[in-house]
């Protein structure tokens, strides 16, 4: 039987995980964002963050939303491949090893601080207009995007998990 880590390329796989966690984050937040009746604000403003804008509030608000709005989907895109990359990385190794489990756990986890962290210094240094529990929320819905994607791509992983919770430590 050919070894099942190898049916997949890992930048391949990597890059379709993290679009799907970019994209499931990006329709997360253009809902939050037209409830509150400013539909792409969100993007805007971490755009504006990104380019040194002084006031990035009013930036966000201004004529080049749009553009703001897609630098920083650029910026978002290639966050969530490396991270997708690194996410498939570790299920291939999963696969072999089902104790590595714990190490996609980490990932989710260090992935969910870093983001949260990042606005709430954002609030603290630069803007108030995001919550962090918005940024946590949307990085939960795109780690279940990611992490179903995952689970129906590598069955052989899943049934590693069901061998190691059976495990009775022989």
């Amino acid at each position: 039987m050919a070894d099942r880590t190898h049916s997949h390329g890992l930048i391949r796989e990597g890059l379709a995980t993290g679009m799907l966690g970019a994209v499931a984050v990006a329709l997360w937040f253009l809902l939050v964002d037209s409830l509150a009746g400013r539909p792409l604000h969100t993007p805007a403003l971490l755009g504006a963050v990104v380019t040194g804008a002084a006031d990035p509030a009013l930036a966000a608000d201004g004529d080049g939303r749009l553009g703001l709005a897609a630098l920083y989907s650029l910026v978002h895109v290639v966050a969530f491949g490396l991270v997708g990359i690194a996410a498939v990385f570790l299920v291939h190794r999963a696969e072999r090893s089902p104790s590595m489990v714990a190490l996609l756990l980490m990932l989710f986890a260090a992935v969910e601080v870093a983001f949260t962290g990042f606005v709430a210094l954002l609030e603290v240094n630069a803007i108030g207009d995001i919550a962090w529990y918005q940024v946590a929320l949307g990085n939960v819905v795109a780690a279940v995007v990611m992490g179903w994607y995952l689970v129906r791509s590598h069955p052989a992983m899943t049934a590693g998990w069901r061998t190691l919770a059976t495990d009775d430590g022989r």
